[in-house]
C-alpha cells in the first residue's frame, strides 16, 4: 500500500505514519487537541510552546493537524486521516442534524446548544414507550464518532454514577445510524444561574441558596469520586421553580489513584489535554497540575463571587497559551467582593461573612482553601442562619454578635420571662418546654396561659413557685455561677427531674405539671429510658393525688404511654392511652386527645391491625379541625403525621400528600428551623416521593434529613435507625441494591440493644436487610436474616403478624431459589390459611413467589392462576417495583408452561416498571430482561401457526 500524500500537503511520509508513535502517543496527541481546538488559531504557537519538553515528540503531528485542521473539518476530520492512500472510496461526513432526524429511537426537535465538541439537542421518544423529552448530545459529524467516543463513554460512565436532585440524569446511551455515540440527558427547562438570579433580581440570601444547592451536587459528585472541573454559570441552570441542576459532566474526572509511578505519569500526560474556561478555572488547572477536589471549590467560589458582586473577580485573556494563564493567574489578585457590588447597600450586605467565604474558597494554595466543597456549603448556610463562620476568627466580639442575631426570639423570651406578672403556672411550665421543644412554643403557652389565667390567690402563688423553680434551673446552667461550660438541654432536664420531687414535695399538681414537661423534653432528646422513668412517676403521683378527673392526669398517661410506645412496649401503652382518650375527649383536651390518638394508630400499626391506624390518625385530624383556633399548630402537625405514617405502613396512597400537610404546618410553627419532629416528616415525605416515583427527590431529602439529624443531633441519635430503613427501601425500589445493604447494616448498628430499641423494630431491620440481600442473589445470607426477623416478630407480636408471615413467605422462596424444594414447599403449607390480616399487597406477593415453586414443580396451570391472581391483587397498587414484580412472576410462569406468545406482555410491562422506577438496574431488572429475550427468542422460532394461535 503506497505511503504517499496528495500533492502539495504539508504533511509528509515521516509524519503521516511514523512508526515512532505508539498507540499511547496518538491517545495522547488526541487529548492534547481537546485543548488546541477550543482556542482561536492565533494562540496555536503559544500553546504548543507552553507544552514542554516531554512532549516534543508530538509537537510536530500537532502543528501538522493544527496547520491543517481547518480544510481537515471541511472535508471530514480524521475519516480517514490526511496522507494515507486507500483503494477503497473515502467515505462522507455525515451529515449535520437537522428537526426531525431521527437519533436512535430520539426524534429531534430543536438545537437547544452548540459546543466544540458536540452539539445538544431537545429531543422526544419516537417508538411511544416513554413520553419524555431529553437533551440529546451528539459529536459533531466533522470529528467521527471515534475521536468522541472515548470522552463520552466517560461523561456516560460518569453520570451513571450520580443520582442527585441537582444533577442532570442519564436517561439513556446509544449509537446514532452513522456510528456516532449519543448521551440521552435529562432535559432542563432553565436558565444559566448567573442570568437567572439577574432578571429576577434576586436577593443575596436566594443567591446563596442557589450555590449551596450546587454545592451539595457537587458534594454528591466528589462522594463518588468524581471531580467537575468545568464549574461556571452556564454549566448551571436554574428552573423555574428554583432549583438548580449541574450540567455537563464531559470533561469531569474520576479521581482515581495511580498504581505506580508510570500510571501518574500518564494521568499528568492525559490531563494537560485540558478543556477549560480560565476565568473559573483554579490555578493548579490552569497549571496543569494533578486536580483534585479543591479545584471545584476555587471554581465554585468564583461563580459566587460572581453572583454576589455582579462582576468575576478577574478576567483571563483566552488566547493565551496555558504557561501564559498560568503565569496571569498568579500575579492576580482576587479582590473582595464588597469592593465590586456596585452599590453601597450590597457592600454593606457582602462586608463581613460573605467576604470571608469567598476569599477562603479563592485562596490559591491548595491547603488554604476550605478542605471540601460540603465545608464551603456548611459555612454558607451558617452564615443565613446567623452563626459564626469557620472562614473567620473566633473573636469575642464577633462571636457575641453572632450569638445576639442568631438568638433574638430566645433572648427575648428569657426577659419577658424576669418581668412578667404571674400568669398561671401553664404559661411558667412552658419555659420548661421551650427548652426541649424551642422558644416559639413556649410563647405561645404563655399568650394562651395569659388569656386564660385568673386573679386568684392559690393561682398566683403556683406561678410563683414555678417560676422561681425554672429560673433556679436556668441560674444552675450558668457557667458564671459555676456551671461547667459543656451543660447541655439534657443535663438541664435530668437536673430538673432529680430537684422536682424534693423540692416541690407537698404540691402535687405542679409536680405532675413540671415532671410531665420535663419528660417531654427528654423524649424529645431520645433520652427514652429517663423520660419513662420521671413520667411513669408523674402518672402514679397524678391518679394517687389528683385523680383521674383532673387535666393533668390524662396529659401524664398519654405522655408516658408515647414513651412506652417508642421503646416497642406498645401492649402496655394502650391501657393508658384509652381512659386517658375517652377523659381527653370529655373535658375537650385538644392537645392530650390528639396526642392520645396518634399514639394509638402507633400501637395499631405495631399490632399489624392497619385499619385501625389508619382510624385513628383520621380521629385526630377530626380532632385538630373540630377544635378550630383553639387547636395548637403543632397538634396539627402531629395528627397529619399521623396519619402519613399509618398510610404508609398499610401501604396506602395518600403518604406524600399527609407529609406535605404536616410539613407546611411545621413550617408556619418553626420557619427554617430543624427539629425532631420536622427531621421525621421530611423522612415521611421522602417516602411519599419515592411511592410517586419520585426516587432521586426522595433520595436528596432523606441523605438531608440524615445529615442534619446527625449534625443536630449527634450520631448516636435513635431515630438513624429509622432515617437509615427508609432510605435503603427507596434505594432497593431505585435498583441501589449495595446501597440499599449498607443503609440496613446501618439501621441495624442503630437498632443496637444499647439505644433500647428490640422487638418488631429490629425484626424489620433484620426482614430488610434480608430482603436487600436476596435482591443482590445473596441467598445463603438473606436466609439467616429472615429467620432471625421471623422469630423476632413472633416473640413480639405473634405468627399471624403480617411481618412474621411476610418473613415465612420469603424465606420459603429463597429455601426453592437454593434448590431445596421440599423444604420451600413445608415452609409455603405452613402459612397457606393464614389470614394476611389487613395486608393484601403482603399476600399478593406471596402467591407471587408461591407461583414460582409451582412452576419448577411442573404444576404450570396452578402456577399461572396464582400469578394472575397476584397481578389483579396489585393491579392499583401505587408500588411500581411490586407491580413488576408481580407481571414479571405472570410471564415467567406462562414462558415455563411453554406459552411464550402469551409471556412477551407481562415481561414487557416487567421491564419497562422496572426502569421507569429504578436509577439502576437491578439482579430482578436483569432477569426481566432475560425472560423477555427468552420468550421472544421462543416465539421466533415457532411456526407461524404455533406464534398466533
Amino acid at each position: 500500500m503506497s505511503q504517499g500524500t496528495a500533492s502539495g500537503s504539508p504533511m509528509t511520509g515521516a509524519h503521516a505514519s511514523d512508526p515512532a508513535l505508539s498507540k499511547d502517543d496518538w491517545r495522547t496527541v488526541f487529548a492534547l487537541l481537546d485543548t488546541a481546538l477550543e482556542l482561536e488559531p492565533a494562540a496555536h504557537a503559544d500553546w504548543l510552546e507552553s507544552l514542554g519538553a516531554e512532549h516534543d515528540k508530538l509537537l510536530p503531528m500537532l502543528r501538522t493537524l493544527l496547520h491543517d485542521q481547518p480544510a481537515m473539518a471541511a472535508s471530514g476530520f480524521m475519516q480517514p486521516p490526511p496522507g494515507i492512500a486507500s483503494s477503497a472510496p473515502r467515505p462522507a461526513s455525515p451529515p449535520e442534524p437537522a428537526p426531525r432526524d431521527l437519533v436512535g429511537p430520539y426524534r429531534l426537535l430543536r438545537e437547544i446548544g452548540q459546543g466544540g465538541m458536540a452539539s445538544v439537542w431537545l429531543a422526544e421518544r419516537a417508538d411511544g414507550l416513554l413520553d419524555r423529552r431529553v437533551a440529546l448530545k451528539l459529536p459533531h459529524a466533522s470529528l467521527g464518532s471515534s475521536s468522541f467516543a472515548e470522552r463520552m463513554a466517560r461523561e456516560r460512565n460518569i453520570l451513571a454514577s450520580l443520582t442527585h436532585p441537582n444533577i442532570a440524569r442519564l436517561y439513556d446511551v446509544g449509537t446514532a445510524a452513522d456510528g456516532r455515540p449519543f448521551l440521552a440527558l435529562e432535559y432542563i427547562d432553565g436558565q444559566p444561574i448567573d442570568t437567572y438570579a439577574a432578571t429576577r433580581a434576586s436577593s443575596v440570601r436566594e443567591r446563596v441558596e442557589l450555590v449551596i444547592q450546587v454545592a451539595r451536587a457537587v458534594a454528591h459528585a466528589h462522594a463518588q469520586l468524581v471531580v467537575h472541573r468545568d464549574l461556571k454559570p452556564s454549566n448551571i441552570l436554574v428552573d423555574a421553580e428554583g432549583r438548580a441542576h449541574l450540567l455537563d459532566f464531559g470533561i469531569a474526572k474520576l479521581i482515581d489513584p495511580p498504581q505506580d509511578g508510570a500510571a501518574e505519569d500518564a494521568q499528568a500526560t492525559l490531563m494537560l489535554g485540558r478543556a477549560l474556561t480560565p476565568d473559573y478555572a483554579s490555578p493548579e488547572q490552569i497549571r496543569g497540575d494533578a486536580i483534585g477536589t479543591a479545584s471545584d471549590v476555587y471554581s465554585l467560589g468564583i461563580v459566587l463571587f460572581e453572583l454576589l458582586a455582579g462582576a468575576r473577580p478577574y478576567r483571563l485573556p483566552r488566547e493565551a497559551g496555558a504557561a501564559a494563564l498560568a503565569e496571569l493567574v498568579a500575579q492576580v489578585d482576587v479582590p473582595r467582593p464588597s469592593a465590586v457590588a456596585a452599590d453601597a447597600g450590597l457592600c454593606r450586605q457582602l462586608q463581613g461573612d460573605l467576604d470571608a467565604i469567598v476569599g477562603r474558597a479563592l485562596r490559591k494554595p491548595i491547603g488554604e482553601r476550605y478542605a471540601t466543597i460540603d465545608a464551603l456549603a456548611d459555612d454558607l448556610e451558617r452564615h443565613l442562619r446567623g452563626e459564626p463562620v469557620r472562614a473567620r476568627p473566633d473573636s469575642r466580639w464577633y462571636l457575641a454578635e453572632r450569638w445576639v442575631r442568631r438568638h433574638k426570639l430566645e433572648t427575648a423570651v428569657a426577659a419577658a420571662i424576669l418581668v412578667a406578672v404571674p400568669a398561671g403556672a401553664v404559661a411558667q411550665a412552658a419555659v420548661l418546654a421551650a427548652i426541649g421543644a424551642g422558644a416559639t412554643i413556649a410563647l405561645w403557652q404563655m399568650r394562651v396561659a395569659r388569656q386564660q389565667a385568673g386573679a386568684a390567690r392559690n393561682e398566683t402563688a403556683r406561678a410563683e413557685q414555678v417560676k422561681d423553680f425554672t429560673l433556679s434551673i436556668l441560674q444552675a446552667a450558668n457557667t458564671d455561677a459555676g456551671a461547667g461550660g459543656a451543660t447541655t438541654v439534657a443535663d438541664l432536664l435530668k437536673a430538673a427531674q432529680s430537684r422536682i420531687e424534693v423540692e416541690l414535695a407537698g404540691r402535687p399538681e405542679i409536680s405532675v405539671e413540671l415532671m410531665t414537661s420535663v419528660g417531654d423534653g427528654l423524649l424529645g432528646l431520645g433520652q427514652f429510658d429517663d423520660a419513662a422513668d420521671i413520667l411513669h412517676k408523674a402518672v402514679r403521683l397524678a391518679k394517687s393525688e389528683l385523680g383521674p378527673r383532673h387535666p393533668h392526669t390524662p396529659a401524664a398517661m398519654v405522655a408516658y404511654a408515647s414513651v412506652l410506645v417508642n421503646l416497642n412496649r406498645w401492649s402496655e401503652a394502650i391501657p393508658l392511652l384509652l381512659p386517658a382518650i375517652a377523659e381527653a375527649r370529655r373535658r375537650h383536651l385538644t392537645r392530650v386527645l390528639v396526642d392520645g390518638l396518634r399514639w394509638l394508630s402507633s400501637c395499631s400499626l405495631q399490632s399489624g391491625d392497619f385499619d385501625a391506624g389508619v382510624a385513628h390518625s383520621q380521629a385526630a385530624i377530626d380532632a385538630v379541625v373540630a377544635a378550630g383556633n383553639a387547636a395548637r399548630k403543632l397538634d396539627a402537625v402531629n395528627a397529619w403525621a399521623s396519619m402519613g405514617s399509618a398510610l404508609d405502613a398499610a401501604q396506602r396512597a395518600g403518604v406524600a400528600d399527609a407529609a406535605r400537610r404536616s410539613l407546611a404546618h411545621a413550617r408556619e410553627l418553626y420557619g427554617d428551623r430543624t427539629t425532631e419532629s420536622v427531621l421525621m416528616v421530611r423522612i415521611l415525605l421522602a417516602k411519599g416521593l419515592a411511592t410517586e416515583g419520585r426516587d432521586v427527590e426522595a433520595l436528596a431529602e432523606l441523605d438531608s434529613a440524615l445529615a442534619d439529624t446527625i449534625q443536630f443531633f449527634g450520631p448516636t441519635y435513635p431515630r438513624i435507625e429509622a432515617i437509615a430503613n427508609f432510605r435503603g427501601h427507596v434505594r432497593l425500589n431505585a435498583g441501589d441494591v449495595a446501597g440499599a445493604i449498607a443503609d440496613f447494616r446501618m439501621q441495624l448498628a442503630a437498632g443496637s440493644p444499647t439505644n433500647g430499641v428490640a422487638g418488631v423494630n429490629l425484626g424489620l431491620g433484620h426482614s430488610s436487610l434480608a430482603k436487600a440481600l436476596a435482591a443482590a442473589r445473596l441467598d445463603e445470607e438473606a436466609l439467616q436474616h429472615y429467620e432471625i426477623s421471623e422469630r423476632l416478630f413472633r416473640e413480639a407480636t405473634d405468627a399471624g403478624h403480617p411481618h412474621a408471615l411476610r418473613s415465612l413467605s420469603v424465606r420459603a422462596f429463597l429455601l426453592m431459589r437454593l434448590g431445596r424444594l421440599d423444604e420451600a414447599e413445608q415452609g409455603f403449607s405452613a402459612i397457606a390459611e393464614a389470614p394476611w390480616r389487613g395486608s393484601d399487597q403482603e399476600r399478593a406477593a406471596h402467591l407471587g413467589r408461591l407461583s414460582k415453586l409451582r412452576s419448577l414443580q411442573g404444576r404450570h396451570e396452578d402456577a399461572i392462576t396464582l400469578a394472575r391472581e397476584s397481578v389483579e391483587a396489585l393491579r392499583a397498587n401505587p408500588a411500581t417495583i411490586i407491580r413488576a414484580t408481580a407481571m414479571g412472576a405472570l410471564g415467567t410462569a406462562l414462558l415455563a408452561a411453554g406459552r411464550a406468545a402469551e409471556a412477551i406482555e407481562p415481561l414487557r410491562v416487567a421491564a419497562l416498571l422496572y426502569a421507569e422506577k429504578q436509577l439502576m438496574m437491578s439482579p430482578d431488572q436483569a432477569d426481566a430482561i432475560a425472560a423477555l429475550a427468552d420468550a421472544e427468542a421462543a416465539l421466533g422460532s415457532l411456526p407461524a401457526s404455533a406464534a398466533n394461535p
